[in-house]
């Protein structure tokens, strides 16, 4: 049964470590690095740290996040989204500022350079979209 999780402390990550499988609602004060697996929702009010190995089945909303697994949801990043070589994104992306490495996976639109509030949902997408072509190619 889906449950949900609230983690408190600005200083401490949490961590959800390779073959620990999370369902539910997860929510932190702090910065959260994942390892393992997520299902569900979460929402990160500091730094989103995703491992290569990882997998996230999430709308996901985060003040700045750095990726380096597999994304199947829509992210609101609130600052800066960085994509590592290793990423792949299934969802609709919105941030203020984005960095893609050569060789990451998007599938969905974007919406960059505009300023993303806290209260905004993962689904809510503004006016500018760009749709990804191919491996961060982007069509404007």
């Amino acid at each position: 049964m889906p449950s949900t999780v609230m983690v408190h402390g600005s200083e401490t990550n949490t961590v959800i470590a390779h073959g620990v499988k999370v369902e539910g609602d997860l929510s932190s004060q702090g910065g959260v690095v994942i390892e393992g697996e997520v299902v569900g929702t979460l929402q990160c009010a500091g730094l989103l740290t995703v491992g290569p190995e990882a997998k996230i089945n999430a709308n996901i909303n985060a003040q700045e996040a750095v990726i380096s697994g597999a994304v199947d949801g829509n992210m609101t990043v609130i600052k800066r989204l960085e994509l590592k070589s290793t990423a792949k994104i299934t969802g609709d992306i919105t941030a203020e500022v984005i960095s893609v490495d050569n060789g990451a996976i998007i599938s969905g639109r974007m919406s960059i350079g505009n300023k993303v509030t806290a209260s905004q949902k993962p689904q809510a997408m503004p006016k500018k979209e760009a749709r990804s072509s191919g491996t961060t190619g982007f069509e404007v």
